[in-house]
């Protein structure tokens, strides 16, 4: 089956630390979502670092599951096409 990040637009969620990664992923996971952890795109953050990438159609769904488990972001992203990326959220 291919990947459904080739064909629908994907969101990338900041987190501020990889515990808060893994226990995103583990949430994700168990309700079912589509998701990939990935190293933070260099277009985002020079820094080193994993974060969570989701279909956009799940956006809301994920982003109250990580309100729900006190996961904090540092920024969400919607990805344009090849290496680009729109800011939609910061620290929420």
């Amino acid at each position: 089956m291919p990947s459904p990040f080739l064909h629908e637009p994907t969101c990338v969620v900041i987190l501020f630390s990889i515990h808060f990664v893994l226990k995103a992923e583990k949430l994700l996971k168990k309700e079912s979502i589509t998701h990939d952890v990935i190293p933070v795109p260099r277009e985002i953050s020079s820094d080193c670092g994993m974060a969570v990438e989701f279909l956009c159609r799940d956006q809301e769904r994920v982003m109250d599951l990580l309100r729900s488990a006190s996961i904090h972001i540092a920024g969400l992203y919607r990805r344009k096409g090849e290496g680009g990326f729109c800011l939609l959220s910061i620290s929420a």
